[in-house]
């Protein structure tokens, strides 16, 4: 099964406001644990200011991951909330130019104290970069909720011509089998997200409305069955990195 493992850059910001010194240790700590999920997954996806909260750009990121010599393939998420057209298509192009293999166009969340948007969609960006052509260099997706609701919702997001799907987090087989046999008749591939359930992640997974319990006592079988029923599998343990290589590990070896 393909696999692979979600990463979250360093937040620019400290409680001190801008700390250089500080941010280049984060980076260090940032592409070190990039460095330890070679061998255990397929590639790393980075994150774009998850909750709003500014952090180091994903393309940005992703290249700092590949000025180590790191041979893992890197897939970045980009927020359409707070970027307009000019600034989508900066960010589309540097990812192009630095060899990023898939770009998740998603919305984001509210960046907190700015009540500003670009107004710009998922749905309507992906559209305009496929006219521009820009899918002949990379692959561009969009997310899916992990319960499917409106069907003109779905059908906005078919329309728009994405390369492959990334589900928010899924907890039961049962999701990932529903989403499956909606989106199987147009041939595009699924990319199922799965939290890594850990203490640390709790807080993370309340946030969300996340329930674990159905595989809670063993993440493991369910990460292999969604992986039977998916293309791929995106893992993510935002508080508790060693939790989600531990499972890396367990797999490894099962």
């Amino acid at each position: 099964m393909e696999i692979s493992f979600e990463l979250n850059p360093p937040k620019i910001l400290s409680d001190r406001g801008f700390d250089l010194a500080l941010l280049k240790n984060e980076i260090l700590e940032f592409t070190d644990r990039a460095s330890k999920l070679i061998g255990l997954v397929k590639s790393i996806h980075v994150t774009d200011s998850v909750l709003g909260v500014a952090r180091i750009s994903s393309v940005t990121a992703a290249s700092l991951i590949m000025n180590t010599g790191n041979p893992l393939s890197l897939t970045c998420s980009v927020r359409v909330r707070d970027r307009n057209r000019t600034s989508l298509r900066q960010t589309v192009s540097d990812a192009i130019l630095m060899g990023v293999k898939s770009l998740l166009i998603l919305m984001g969340d509210d960046p907190a104290g700015d009540a500003n948007q670009s107004g710009l969609r998922p749905s309507e960006a992906l559209k305009m970069l496929n006219i521009e052509k820009c899918s002949s260099a990379i692959r561009l997706g969009l997310a899916l909720p992990s319960k499917l609701g409106r069907q003109d919702s779905l059908q906005s997001k078919l329309s728009a011509g994405p390369s492959f799907f990334i589900t928010q987090c899924v907890t039961s087989i049962s999701q990932i089998k529903e989403i499956r046999t909606a989106i199987e008749p147009h041939d595009i591939p699924i990319i199922a997200c799965i939290m890594v359930p850990s203490e640390k992640n709790k807080k993370s997974a309340e946030r969300i409305g996340l329930d674990w319990s159905g595989y809670y006592d063993d993440p493991v079988d369910f990460i292999l069955k969604a992986g039977q029923i998916a293309a791929e599998v995106l893992l993510t343990s935002p508080n508790n990195f060693m939790a989600g290589i531990e499972i890396l590990e367990r797999m490894r070896t099962e």
